[in-house]
């Protein structure tokens, strides 16, 4: 019986038993940058949260990166235009991969955050999105509920306006070239007005100097 009782609470502790979730694209969606470039491999593609008490918005975007949760990262095939991943969300909301952040994501809104640095500077590209059911199970549920989440960038409809980046034409903040139509697109970032300003106040002075 002792025997018996030692293999329930392994199977129990297992991954296997953990809810599963599904995340990811449909083959062949359209995922352009800014100038309406199909992404490549060097985009990153992760699932995940922000800290309980931190809301991203377009004026905090450096501080992004540091209220971070990873709850999973998927691979991408750029041939096709799909990502995809399926990873364990165990007994105590947290992620089944060993890579992802330690914490509970109980509860937490989940986003889908695209891009190619971590750095919010001129050139990088984004694209950060949610839809409207995409939240994380709350704690104290059924540690050993084998039931499966599905969250596909088809869920998102024209309500869940991107924060950066644009999705089926719907606008959100950053800078872009080519609008796509469909699909989801990173924007960019531009210097700022200031920044922009002393860079034509240079350029302006270093012409100065040649025709002197």
């Amino acid at each position: 019986m002792t025997c018996l009782a030692a293999l329930y609470c392994a199977l129990a502790a297992s991954p296997v038993h953990a809810t599963t979730l599904n995340w990811g694209s449909e083959v062949g969606s359209m995922l352009v940058d800014s100038d309406g470039d199909g992404i490549d491999d060097r985009f990153v593609f992760e699932l995940g949260a922000f800290d309980l008490d931190f809301e991203p918005t377009e004026s905090n975007r450096d501080e992004w990166i540091l209220n971070w949760r990873v709850f999973d990262a998927a691979s991408y095939n750029p041939d096709i235009g799909y990502f995809t991943s399926t990873v364990h969300v165990l007994s105590d909301i947290s992620s089944g991969n060993p890579a992802a952040s330690p914490e509970s994501f109980s509860g937490l809104i989940a986003y889908l955050w695209i891009r190619d640095s971590d750095e919010a500077v001129e050139g990088s590209e984004w694209h950060l999105v949610r839809a409207g059911n995409w939240i994380f199970p709350e704690f104290g549920g059924d540690c050993c509920d084998t039931g499966v989440i599905e969250w596909s960038i088809s869920d998102l409809d024209s309500s869940d306006v991107p924060l950066w980046g644009g999705q089926n034409g719907v606008i959100g903040s950053g800078a872009h070239g080519v609008t796509g139509s469909t699909g989801l697109q990173t924007y960019t970032f531009v210097p700022e007005s200031s920044t922009a300003l002393l860079a034509a106040f240079a350029g302006i002075g270093a012409i100065l100097r040649r025709r002197r």
